[in-house]
């Protein structure tokens, strides 16, 4: 009886230590050396001898390990506004438009390095299970199925994604002195408080997105599409630059999510999408639908980011 005891409390102290050692691994979130593609093409036309501002909308080339953190995005994104710099396409009358579910991929930022090489649907989500066990007893508890695991983890990780979202574009905005509408971010009710800091709530799914003026702050009234999306018609989004008027124009046809620009003249941008090789981090998504789209038409046969300058002519 007694060597019957001693072994099972020698089972239990293996057992408490392996569960530890798990939970230890669990938590760690090495950096991982990667070198971020950027590179970018600037397309734009001589400036005109009069003109009242001019609209940059950006296709960046992203990738998995683009996310690993807030930094490792602002590394693509900076890079293709100081190119546009240097080319002297930055002005307090620039609008920057970005495409839509830039943000929603801030979902993978932190994951363990295992994750971002998943070869498959599968992988990651065992990666995201392995990584998160929190996450891991919640599916198990409640008997999640895929499409619901991928909202579980947007949702126990939406408060960090608003802020990093907010700190991120809001940030680049200021730095580069310019109006940036920066794409869009999948949240749970998500909402702005007085002090004017976005926060993510506990209600239905919203695909959100916010302009941010060359101070940084949240200009203007946010954007919100129900998710998945189910209407007719979606509404456009109004940005407002000094004294010049844009609409932004969203639809998923033919096969990807797009937005276009209607600008102040009557003219209308080229669609807008992310380039690179990004999957949908989460389920719900209408059949057929591809982030980041192979058979969409290009600006440019080069690689990297492109990016396209239209002038507001009189």
């Amino acid at each position: 009886m007694k060597r019957t005891l001693l072994i099972s409390a020698a089972l239990l102290l293996l057992a408490g230590a392996a569960l530890l050692s798990f939970l230890d691994w669990a938590k760690e979130r090495p950096t991982i050396h990667y070198l971020s593609d950027l590179r970018t093409q600037v397309i734009s036309p001589p400036p005109p001898a009069v003109r009242h501002g001019n609209l940059l909308t950006i296709r960046p080339q992203l990738f998995p390990l683009d996310y690993q953190s807030p930094a490792h995005l602002r590394l693509v994104l900076a890079a293709a506004l100081d190119a546009a710099r240097d080319a002297g396409l930055l002005n307090p009358q620039t609008l920057v438009v970005l495409p839509d579910h830039i943000g929603t991929w801030l979902l993978a930022t932190g994951e363990k390095p295992e994750f971002y090489r998943a070869r498959d649907r599968l992988e990651v989500r065992n990666w995201l299970l392995l990584g998160n066990p929190l996450l891991a007893m919640n599916v198990l508890l409640r008997n999640l199925d895929a499409n619901r695991l991928d909202e579980a983890l947007l949702r126990m990780k939406a408060e960090q994604m608003a802020t990093d979202y907010q700190a991120l574009f809001g940030g680049l905005a200021r730095e580069y002195g310019v109006t940036l509408q920066a794409g869009s971010i999948l949240l749970p009710e998500p909402h702005i408080d007085g002090d004017g800091q976005l926060h993510s709530g506990s209600g239905p799914l919203w695909n959100l997105s916010l302009v941010f003026g060359p101070d940084g702050r949240i200009i203007g009234e946010p954007f919100l599409q129900d998710w998945p999306w189910t209407s007719v018609r979606i509404p456009t989004q109004r940005v407002t630059v000094g004294d010049q008027q844009y609409l932004i124009e969203r639809d998923w046809l033919p096969g990807w999510p797009q937005s276009r620009v209607q600008l102040p003249n009557g003219r209308t941008s080229p669609p807008l999408f992310l380039r690179g090789r990004l999957s949908w981090p989460i389920g719900g998504v209408p059949r057929g639908v591809a982030l980041t789209p192979a058979q969409a038409p290009q600006l440019s046969s080069l690689p990297g980011t492109h990016l396209l300058n239209q002038w507001i002519e009189p």
